[in-house]
């Protein structure tokens, strides 16, 4: 048991340290993106209807070195600046599965074959899921840009008349930003991350090595949708499942298990689910992750059966390397001081969420109870 139990802290530290960097980059882009988006000519082009908004959101995501954690600070402030959820939830999608680097090392440790295979899944399914969130997600709700605060918020005042007029200067407007994103809305997403990451160590740790060898190694039906499960459920960074499915390849396992779990563990997380569920919308996230497996073993049912049925892995060292190394230089590494700098402020917005969600709940029961104060009462 408590080998187990090191092996839950060890995947829990592990999933924190790799995405931090990411998740505060993100929410620093983020909240320049919530403060500067929606008095820009771009919002205009990603809320207009038709295809131009979708397939530039694929575009600009395909080329981000981002993963399935560090996309939710940009996806959700897209989303809250007005952004139709069609190109935000493309944009979700495509960012982490066709990363630059990602591409590469396929290329070197799994084929051309299975590398085409992915780029095009990579690029249709971010589009579908784009197309079916739009169509049966929640609707979106357009915020103004210059929202009148709250009435009793304690020191600003309800009279239009004194409200300050929005900065036109670049620094406040920067420092605006950049308060959205680390007082707002970083301690709501690390918040659900924190639940979502111990939710995924406990997978790591107590799911049987057996589970994987009995049913990632097969080519049924079953074994397509335990690997879009497991894959949807478990964090994988942008490249680091690479490795994994050539080692699945190496040992026998079918071409399709490689496509479905290419994109579900990368596109999608349980950190990422459950902030997306908490902040965009319930129906949403389902539509998301059902139809994310669903395409995903479709495809791979797809290429089992009738693109590489008889699929021999062949393994060239010398050019593998060649790409592994162009890869790896595609995708920026973070030093110690700056991972553990980034670890320690992800760790303190999650504690701030924490504290928020718990003092939310005892002002929300005293006032069930009767004992809590009026709206202006302080």
């Amino acid at each position: 048991m408590n080998a187990t139990w090191h092996q839950f802290v060890t995947a829990v530290w592990q999933i924190v340290s790799e995405s931090a960097f990411w998740v505060i980059a993100s929410l620093l882009v983020g909240g320049l993106v919530h403060e500067f988006l929606p008095s820009s000519r771009f919002r205009a082009l990603l809320i207009r209807k038709g295809q131009v908004a979708m397939l530039g959101a694929i575009a600009f995501g395909a080329i981000l070195p981002i993963c399935s954690c560090g996309v939710i600070p940009l996806a959700i402030s897209l989303y809250r600046s007005g952004v139709r959820l069609g190109p935000v939830m493309a944009f979700a999608a495509a960012t982490p599965i066709i990363n630059p680097a990602a591409v590469i090392l396929s290329l070197a440790l799994l084929g051309p074959q299975i590398t085409i295979a992915y780029v095009i899944l990579g690029l249709v399914l971010p589009y579908l899921l784009g197309l079916i969130a739009e169509r049966w997600g929640e609707p979106l709700e357009i915020k103004p840009v210059a929202e009148a605060p709250a009435c009793c918020s304690g020191t600003q005042s309800c009279d239009p008349a004194e409200l300050p007029a929005p900065g036109t200067r670049l620094l406040p407007r920067i420092a605006a930003g950049l308060r959205w994103g680390f007082t707002d809305l970083g301690p709501t997403i690390a918040f659900y991350m924190t639940i979502g990451v111990l939710l995924a160590g406990l997978i790591a740790a107590f799911l049987p090595a057996t589970w994987v060898d009995s049913y990632l190694r097969d080519s049924s039906g079953l074994a397509l949708l335990a690997a879009g499960v497991l894959g949807a459920s478990i964090y994988v960074c942008a490249v680091g499942h690479i490795p994994l499915v050539a080692s699945l390849l190496a040992t026998g396992a079918a071409p399709g298990i490689s496509i479905v779990f290419l994109v579900t563990g990368t596109a999608t997380n349980l950190p990422e689910l459950i902030a997306l569920y908490n902040t965009i919308g319930k129906r949403t996230v389902v539509l998301y992750v059902s139809s994310l497996i669903v395409g995903a073993i479709l495809a791979g049912v797809a290429v089992n059966a009738w693109l590489l049925p008889g699929f021999e892995p062949v393994f060239d060292p010398l050019r593998s390397l060649e790409l592994v190394d162009l890869g790896e230089g595609l995708y920026p590494t973070t030093g110690n001081v700056v991972s553990l700098v980034s670890t320690a402020a992800l760790i303190t917005l999650a504690g701030l969420g924490t504290w928020r969600w718990v003092a939310a709940r005892i002002r929300r029961r005293s006032a069930a109870d009767g004992s809590g104060d009026s709206c202006c009462s302080g």
